[in-house]
């Protein structure tokens, strides 16, 4: 029943998974990396907006690669550990061949490599004055431990979000969700949901992911989902607010944490 009511293909993030081929010679161009903020496990990329030019950046560690659209300004994570990274820029030329514009190494040494995972960044994209994050403040106002503000996020979203069967089905290539937006209509994809769970956590100083990969029960469906850190225990743990909220506003008991052996994962953000 879930496959066919949640049915869902994340077109949104198959710009990110998809491999990009034939990257050309590296060229100089105005765009520039902004490590100020390093520390905190992200780097800004500026550069002109061009229309009509498909820009992309990728970061690259070891033998893995993440792919993001280009947005001036944006804060892109490095979210995988310390060590070397190869940040890169580059312009799309021909049907799948780029040309670097801009290259640079980036050296990552966090004393906590959990801290990027509580910051804004061009996926998750949140600030203080964003609705969900004043929400959370609120829903939490009376929470001691950090499972009792997760709880209290994650039964508003269940509670109130509903699935969009509609945007499932019409979200553009570049989606990238607008959370003041999802949480006016109170309706969104499992990016959304996934999302303004990680903005409102967050927000509290709760480490949190936003994972894409596929849940056991739906194997062929792509599916965003989360991990949240629980500080008191030391463990990450698995929450699922999308297909928890059709289980939810249908009556049905479910448990907030999952087991991680029934999700794959492909990508975390």
């Amino acid at each position: 029943m879930f496959k066919k009511v949640l049915a869902m293909s994340l077109f949104a993030v198959l710009l990110f998974l998809s491999p990009i081929q034939n990257l050309g010679a590296s060229a100089s161009a105005a765009f520039s990396l902004d490590k100020s903020v390093l520390d905190k496990g992200i780097i800004t990329v500026n550069g002109p907006q061009s229309d009509g030019v498909q820009t992309i950046v990728r970061i690259s560690k070891d033998d893995a690669h993440y792919d993001y659209r280009f947005i001036n300004g944006a804060h892109y994570p490095l979210q995988l550990g310390n060590g070397t990274y190869t940040v890169m820029v580059a312009e799309l030329i021909a049907d799948n061949k780029y040309k670097v514009v801009t290259k640079e190494n980036v050296e990552l040494q966090l004393a906590d490599e959990n801290a990027v995972y509580l910051q804004s960044i061009s996926l998750i994209d949140w600030n203080g004055g964003t609705k969900a994050v004043g929400e959370a403040a609120k829903l939490t106002n009376e929470s001691m431990t950090d499972m009792e503000k997760v709880t209290a996020i994650y039964t508003y979203i269940t509670q109130t979000i509903k699935y969009d069967d509609g945007k499932a089905q019409s979200v553009s290539n570049d989606y990238i969700p607008n959370l003041d937006a999802v949480y006016d209509a109170s309706a969104g994809i499992c990016y959304d949901y996934a999302a303004i769970l990680a903005a409102m956590a967050r927000s509290l100083n709760i480490p949190t992911r936003l994972v894409m990969g596929y849940e056991a029960s739906a194997p062929e469906t792509y599916h965003a989902w989360n991990q949240v850190y629980l500080k008191d225990s030391g463990t990450w743990v698995t929450v699922d607010p999308t297909y928890d909220a059709a289980r939810v506003q249908n009556g049905e008991q479910t448990p907030i944490l999952k087991d991680p052996e029934n999700y794959t994962i492909t990508q975390v953000y």
